[in-house]
């Protein structure tokens, strides 16, 4: 087919989850992305090459990203081409999230510097 979408899964995700957009887009080639990045800046060299691999040749390429992929898309693929982009529930703030981690870890910037890393009561890690 001519048309992609690229199903980019959030935080714990996978790839496999473009199964449930098949139904969606039926006149299109629907694949997921199981991207590795772990912060924007390694996204930065991962989203593109994944995108212009998998957009060569195509007419269309519209993009389904979820949570912390939506944040990766929206720092990552701007400047592509792109016919439509779906986001669910994306950190568009992504500061005033870990700002918040933070506050609710009851963590300063100069611990978080000081330690690199720091454990959560709610499962993320402070980095």
């Amino acid at each position: 087919m001519d048309r992609i979408v690229i199903y980019i899964h959030g935080k714990g995700g996978s790839a496999a989850e473009a199964e449930h957009y098949r139904a969606l887009f039926p006149d299109a080639d629907v694949i997921g992305f199981d991207y590795h990045s772990q912060t924007p800046w390694e996204a930065r060299k991962e989203f593109p090459a994944f995108y212009d691999e998998a957009a060569a040749g195509r007419r269309s390429v519209s993009v389904v990203a979820n949570s912390i992929g939506a944040y990766f898309t929206l720092c990552t693929l701007g400047g592509k081409p792109m016919e439509k982009a779906f986001f669910i529930s994306p950190i568009v703030d992504m500061e005033k999230l870990i700002l918040n981690m933070m506050r609710w870890a009851n963590v300063t910037e100069e611990e978080l510097r000081e330690r690199k890393e720091i454990p959560t009561e709610f499962g993320e890690t402070l980095s």
